[in-house]
């Protein structure tokens, strides 16, 4: 996308005279169906699990059918492994079903991961950022993007959004724009990630948007910005944060300065958003009635997580692995819905610091290290090498006892034998439109297993 040069696109600024009455009439059944998921997906939050499970069953049996099918690359992938979709009857039996890999998908021909007779020119194409190697493509029909939009919107309205809010998201490319948001139903704006945070700060002041969305290193960089110029901000009703880990730290410098907490949504653009924090702050919940999730570990522990999108057709993404990490909380939540909880996503296995015996430390680790220091603004890791790690920290140059304190902190909870260098920065320097990455190795550390994982 070409940047917005200083300017602010918003969603109702064509005339509607652009629309014929066909394409109305078409927009309209496409916002009443869009609706209409949004609405059901709401109910399921308080579905007993029976039901959930009874949903969830009936959706991946329908879907594997149609991949082994329709779709070349389900079905070699599945003769390969020497499985039929009818074996599967219920969840008991996801274990049977082949995962998914990325580099799998990644290997791909293109038309061999699409369902036969589908034309790519006439959906619409998404790509991953390509942060771990090559971008992938992402293609949708109309139904797909109909889904795609009522699971990441349904997240919205748990979180109490209303169809008169404002609101204002700051992305590498601007989305789309809906025949609804031309009646001023929903209005969004969207700013350039490519802009300076000032700008947005500026805009951000103008507009008063009812709701942000951004990724949690782009609402971090806004919030500093807005605390330095000194704005005046009218708080938002509902800040989304995405796209990257959001950190306490980030999160408690949000809500001073933006005055409201932001709320942490996780998702893939291969598979839409799909889990999101209670505001009880209990952890995360699944969309159950849209997603089957998976942790390769009993609750409580961390695994891999491998995910299940059960409405998409054109390019289905099945027992998916993420690459990512999370962890299962067994237990009820407080605020009284029934879905899934993941009391902690730590991100991609990748995002970890590997010790000489095959250890990894995710991001809580430093926090929960590092958290007890408040002048610490930000911070950021980078492994070196097997036996040395950095540490760089953004801090007032005043407190000259903050990076003592800090390496006996983290001397003491790293194992012997691993180096500790300190770096204090101006600024975390991230690429524009990369993501905030708080742990990062420059050293290949395989695989992630449970047993891997360091509190």
């Amino acid at each position: 996308m070409n940047s917005v040069a200083h300017s602010t696109r918003r969603s109702g600024a064509r005339p509607l005279r652009a629309w014929t009455i066909g394409r109305m009439a078409a927009a309209g059944r496409d916002g009443w169906q869009t609706y209409r998921l949004i609405k059901r997906g709401l109910a399921s939050s308080y579905w007993p699990a029976a039901r959930v499970r009874k949903v969830q069953e009936q959706a991946l049996h329908d879907l594997l059918s149609h991949a082994y099918t329709h779709v070349p690359l389900y079905r070699k992938l599945y003769d390969d492994a020497g499985f039929r979709p009818e074996a599967f009857r219920t969840l008991d039996d996801l274990g049977a079903i082949p995962i998914l890999t990325k580099d799998r998908l990644k290997a791909a021909a293109p038309a061999d991961m699409l369902s036969n007779g589908t034309d790519a020119d006439d959906c619409t194409s998404v790509h991953t950022s390509g942060s771990t190697g090559s971008p992938l493509r992402i293609v949708l029909a109309a139904p797909d993007r109909r889904w795609q939009r009522a699971v990441a919107w349904r997240i919205l309205f748990e979180h109490g959004f209303r169809w008169t809010d404002r609101t204002l998201e700051i992305r590498m490319t601007c989305g789309e724009t809906f025949f609804v948001q031309r009646l001023g139903i929903a209005p969004k704006d969207w700013l350039s990630i490519l802009e300076p945070p000032e700008f947005w700060a500026r805009r951000v002041a103008d507009i008063r948007p009812d709701v942000i969305a951004a990724g949690a290193g782009t609402l971090h960089a806004l919030a500093e910005s807005v605390e330095r110029m000194g704005l005046t901000i009218h708080p938002p009703r509902l800040i989304i944060s995405d796209s990257e880990t959001l950190s306490p730290g980030t999160q408690d410098l949000v809500r001073r300065v933006l005055g409201s907490i932001p709320i942490d949504v996780y998702g893939l653009v291969e598979l839409s958003n799909f889990a999101w924090e209670c505001e009880r702050r209990s952890g995360f919940h699944v969309s159950a009635d849209s997603h089957i999730v998976e942790v390769s570990s009993p609750s409580g522990r961390p695994g891999s997580l491998i995910a299940t999108a059960l409405g998409m057709r054109t390019m289905p993404i099945i027992r998916y692995e993420t690459g990512d990490v999370a962890e299962w909380n067994d237990g009820p939540c407080p605020c009284g819905r029934q879905l899934p909880v993941l009391s902690r996503i730590m991100g991609r296995a990748v995002d970890s610091v590997t010790l000489p015996d095959g250890q990894r430390l995710f991001w809580p680790f430093f926090h929960e290290r590092l958290a007890r220091h408040t002048n610490l603004r930000q911070w950021r890791v980078i492994q070196e090498a097997s036996t040395l790690v950095r540490l760089q920290i953004v801090a007032p140059a005043a407190d000259a006892g903050l990076l003592a304190r800090i390496r006996a902190d983290l001397t003491e909870a790293l194992p012997a034998g691993v180096t500790l260098a300190i770096e204090s920065v101006e600024k975390i320097q991230v690429p524009a439109g990369a993501k905030t990455r708080m742990v990062t190795s420059r050293i290949d550390g395989g695989s992630f297993s449970p047993k891997d994982q360091r509190s």
